[in-house]
């Protein structure tokens, strides 16, 4: 797999950083199928010729969606846009999801310039199934105009893909992306800003008029200056009743996450992958993840998350450490010190949730003192037991639960 050169950096920070600034989003789950989207949203979309609610408008379709059960599609006679604000400098990223039946045809491209008044506007244009501008039909092929020469790639209909297009306008570089795979790099302007400006101004999803195969599905549109992928709030490790360590984490928001690789080391070896857990794309709400490793060593481990992007760039999280010292089982220890004067620590574990009784008894049977009693949670523990208030000689304790009891002796000397 290509790595990006454009996001290199991004491999040495933690994803717990904020986004830089607020990003666009839209799954147009809000919206009212079978209806145009700019005539019910004109502040985020509008058209090539700024005119909302006419044929150029993209509808609300449920025939099929990548989240949800919405998305929009553009077939022949389409010209929607979604306008970026003329941004000039900075770095940019655009994503969606599309779909593109057997058969069927899609384009898309990124505008310099918005409303487009030359030929130098178009900073790139994706076609998909078709061979460019005037070609003939090429299904399972998408083809790239961003440089003088065309960028031929395949892609898959009849599923969802992502496309990801990133600009650094400070550096005047830009990358196209489908899925996981860098298509190509390229300046943005060309070599000639005077044609094609150093500008981020509209995203544009298009219908030829003269063909009757345009029909490509679209959904989860992102943009936002450069950000980092996953804004992570929590991650913990426990150990349960069976030895397992089980991983909790929590994020805020994930940009273009394809998901984590669990990665697990001890004190004598390196980190490796032991696990994946897919992430949620994009998305702006609160998501939780749990995995629970059933083949960690006994002893020290250690975890960290490797948070891959679908554009194969990838940050590492915190790294967490956790004792794992086997499955839990019903088990009385001796207490320490033995002999003791006055106290001394009792510790238990119990395998299973449950009442559980800790009681102390004298030599002849009478119960001197209760340490533990009620419902209790399976784990470990170590109460203290002080016989003050006892005279010299040896006591017993038991520890009780409903299916289980374990009697051990001490011995007090004053």
């Amino acid at each position: 797999m290509k790595k990006s050169i454009f996001f290199f950096s991004l491999l040495f920070l933690s994803f717990s950083a904020l986004i830089q600034a607020q990003p666009f989003s839209e799954n147009f789950e809000g919206f009212i199928a079978g209806q145009q989207v700019a005539c019910q949203d004109p502040v985020n979309w509008t058209t090539w010729s700024n005119l909302p609610c006419t044929a150029e408008d993209a509808t609300i379709s449920t025939a099929y969606a990548h989240s949800g059960t919405k998305s929009f599609v553009i077939v022949p006679g389409n010209d929607f846009v979604k306008p970026l604000g003329d941004k000039t400098t900075g770095q940019w990223y655009m994503s969606f999801w599309m779909y593109i039946p057997t058969g069927k045809y899609g384009y898309f491209n990124t505008l310099n310039t918005f409303p487009a008044t030359v030929s130098g506007n178009w900073g790139m244009e994706v076609y998909f199934g078709y061979g460019g501008p005037s070609g003939p039909p090429t299904p399972g092929m998408g083809h790239l105009l961003s440089v003088p020469a065309q960028i031929d790639f395949p892609f898959s209909h009849d599923t969802w893909f992502m496309v990801t297009v990133m600009v650094n306008l400070d550096t005047d570089q830009a990358e196209f992306w489908y899925n996981s795979t860098l298509i190509n790099t390229w300046q943005w302007t060309r070599g000639n800003p005077t044609t094609y400006a150093k500008r981020v101004a509209a995203n544009d999803f298009y219908g030829p008029s003269q063909t009757t195969g345009d029909e490509c599905y679209y959904d989860d549109y992102w943009f936002a200056d450069f950000p980092v992928p996953v804004e992570l709030t929590s991650f913990t490790a426990n150990v349960n009743n069976l030895g397992q360590v089980v991983l909790n984490w929590e994020t805020a928001s994930e940009i273009n996450n394809q998901g984590f690789e669990i990665e697990r080391r001890t004190e004598t070896s390196d980190f490796r992958t032991v696990g994946f857990v897919e992430g949620y794309g994009t998305t702006t709400e609160p998501r939780s993840y749990v995995y629970t490793d059933v083949t960690a060593d006994l002893g020290v481990n250690y975890y960290r998350l490797k948070q891959i992007d679908y554009n194969g760039t990838y940050a590492y999280s915190d790294v967490v450490e956790i004792d794992v010292q086997g499955p839990l089982t019903f088990d009385l220890a001796q207490n320490y010190p033995n002999p003791f004067n006055p106290s001394t620590s009792i510790k238990y574990s119990v395998p299973e949730s449950g009442n559980i009784r800790l009681s102390v008894f004298n030599i002849v049977g009478e119960e001197v003192a209760v340490l533990a009693e009620g419902f209790t949670q399976a784990g470990s523990y170590e109460v203290t037991f002080d016989a003050s208030n006892l005279s010299t000689g040896v006591y017993l304790y038991k520890l009780q639960s409903a299916n289980s009891v374990q009697t051990k002796k001490m011995m007090l000397l004053k």
